[in-house]
Formats: C-alpha cells, structure tokens, sequence
C-alpha cells in the first residue's frame, strides 16, 4: 500500500482538505469531524481497493484502513494538508 496516495485519496473522497475540521485514528480506523458529509464520495471511498469500507456515527466520518496502515495513512494526510488536523480522539469527539 502506497500510504500517501491512499491519503491523497480519502482527502479527496471526504470533500477536500477544507472539509476536515479534525482527524484522528484508532488501530484501524481514521475518524474525522467534517463541515458537511454532503461533501463525501462515498462511492469513491467504498470502492478503493486499498480502504475497507467507511461508515458515519456519533458525527464522526470513519474510513477503515485496517491495522499496520491506518497511522502512516493518517500521518500522510497530516503532513499533506495546509493545516494541523491531527487531535486525539478524546479531542474528536468535543470538535
């Protein structure tokens, strides 16, 4: 898996850099706060070979990556955004 691609991508699937207010992981999983979900193309997101599925809950846009990726994707999408979105997800979860 090329990791800055696959974070090139969920970027562009969620609506672009401007709709993540926040982002996190757990072990499989990146979980973002964004402005709108309406933004999101799911069906891009759901077919990419390299992502699991996504899901919404508790106002949380979550993709799954699996484990043993799902940090380096989200260190990629950190590092190729224009603005810190990294929080833990005790942070989230008050954005």
């Amino acid at each position: 898996m090329d990791h800055k691609d696959v974070a090139q991508r969920v970027i562009r699937g969620v609506g672009g850099e401007d709709n993540i207010l926040a982002a996190a992981h757990c072990a499989t999983r990146l979980r973002m706060v964004l402005k709108d979900s309406n933004n999101v193309d799911r069906e891009l997101l759901d077919n990419d070979p390299d992502l699991k599925g996504t899901f919404e809950t508790g106002g949380m846009f979550q993709v799954i990556v699996g484990p043993g990726d799902v940090d380096n994707v989200f260190r990629e999408m950190d590092a190729a955004t224009s603005k810190d979105i990294a929080v833990s997800t005790e942070q989230l979860k008050d954005v």
